[in-house]
């Protein structure tokens, strides 16, 4: 359990339950994988709430993160919501691992919840970095998708996204251009502040699986 607002809550309630139940029904009607995105958005009521949900004014490639973003929440509902909140020191030590993240098995639909205002990121490069709130997280054995909630606090409107995929098992991210190791805080005075920075979508990926995988060794029921 957690006492932190979740991010999701507002606009779950604003879109309701019998939208999800539409859209459980036609994937159940069709025999399909809830997991399998690509069919999932094919969907007419998915592609229904995404009309519905998108601005007038959005531009094309926003239909991507609205898409996925749409597809996590679904996936996560279908669950009753999985919740993987971290501590610092364990993902701390989970981001020192040194063997690549194994695949998954089985299959993991969950929001792994980082410590508040520890791990930042540049969605856009040029705009101002954002605090990351968590990360949805799906794994199969070949691959791993993960959507980050970005810039989240109660009173603003809505939260910014980031996202990424790897095949599994997934390799560590490489040092970054320059020679800096994956995670050194891009933050001004960040590293002295013991600040976490997310520079790509390999990063935000294996941040996602160390969260899970330093749950999971904490809590191995």
């Amino acid at each position: 359990m957690t006492t932190r607002p979740l991010p999701w809550t507002d606009l779950v309630e604003a879109i309701g339950a019998p939208r999800f139940e539409q859209i459980r029904q036609a994937l159940t009607t069709a025999k399909l994988d809830d997991l399998d995105r690509d069919a999932f958005l094919l969907q007419a009521p998915v592609g229904q709430l995404l009309r519905d949900m998108m601005p007038a004014d959005a531009p094309a490639e926003a239909v991507s993160a609205y898409a996925a973003l749409i597809h996590m929440m679904f996936v996560a509902w279908a669950r009753d919501w999985p919740l993987v909140p971290v501590a610092a020191p364990a993902l701390r030590d989970a981001l020192q691992r040194t063997e690549p993240q194994p695949a998954r098995t089985p299959s993991v639909v969950c929001y792994v919840q980082l410590p508040e205002r520890l791990v930042w990121a540049e969605p856009v490069t040029g705009e101002p970095h954002e605090p990351l709130d968590g990360i949805f997280l799906t794994a199969t054995r070949e691959r791993a998708d993960a959507l980050a909630i970005l810039g989240f606090r109660p009173g603003r409107d809505g939260f910014t996204t980031m996202e990424g995929a790897v095949a599994l098992p997934a390799p560590l991210p490489p040092p970054r251009p320059g020679g800096s190791p994956p995670f050194a805080s891009t933050l001004p005075a960040g590293e002295r502040a013991g600040l976490i920075s997310v520079a790509d979508a390999h990063e935000l990926l294996a941040l996602a699986l160390a969260g899970l995988s330093a749950r999971e060794a904490s809590d191995p029921t």
